[in-house]
Parts: structure tokens; sequence; C-alpha cells
């Protein structure tokens, strides 16, 4: 097994096994509830799009793409996180913000 596989199913098992990163909730803010603020949960980014994040020769499908525009303003969190750096900072990544339209994130 190649050490890059490796390390991204590790990746994968952690994120999956941290109760901080899969617990998905909406935070209301303000007076009107109907005003929901992005919590970036990097697993609701990873399910989607972990083909194309890990392998160079996997095109992202239109449902990564749309939860990758959807947590755009998430992915400097994510490029900066500790679990997920190597996932989001890497070739792999790049190629896929370039096939789903998205600008390299400056962060």
């Amino acid at each position: 097994m190649k050490f890059t596989t490796l390390v991204m199913l590790v990746l994968v098992i952690v994120i999956q096994l941290s109760p901080t990163l899969i617990r998905a909730t909406t935070i209301v803010e303000g007076p009107n509830p109907s005003e929901e603020k992005l919590q970036c949960i990097v697993m609701n980014v990873i399910v989607p799009c972990l083909l194309p994040l890990t392998n160079p020769l996997i095109q992202p499908v239109a449902h990564c793409c749309q939860v990758m525009v959807e947590y755009k303003p998430c992915l400097c969190q994510f490029i900066k996180g500790e679990w997920s750096q190597a996932l989001f900072n890497s070739p792999n990544a790049r190629k896929t913000y370039k096939a789903c339209n998205i600008p390299d994130p400056i962060c």
C-alpha cells in the first residue's frame, strides 16, 4: 500500500471518529430564526469529494462541486485544519477546485 494512500485512509478514519467534526448543527443568530449561519463541517465536503481529493485521475462529480461551492467560505479553515490540511492543501485539491470553477483559496 502506498504511503499516501495509507495516510489518507488514516485521515478519513480519524475524522470519522472525531465527534467534533461530524456533529452537524445549525447556528441561528439574530432576531430572525430563518437566518442560518453555515457551519464548516469538514465531513460534509470529504464524503462527496473524497475520490477527486485523493486521486488525480478522478474528476469531481456535480454533487461534489455543488458541495464545494456551498462550503467555499470554509475552505481556508479546512486548509488550516490540523486533520484536514493534507487533504485540502494538496495538488489534487487544487485540481478539484479548478474543475469546480472555484478559485484557489488565498488564506
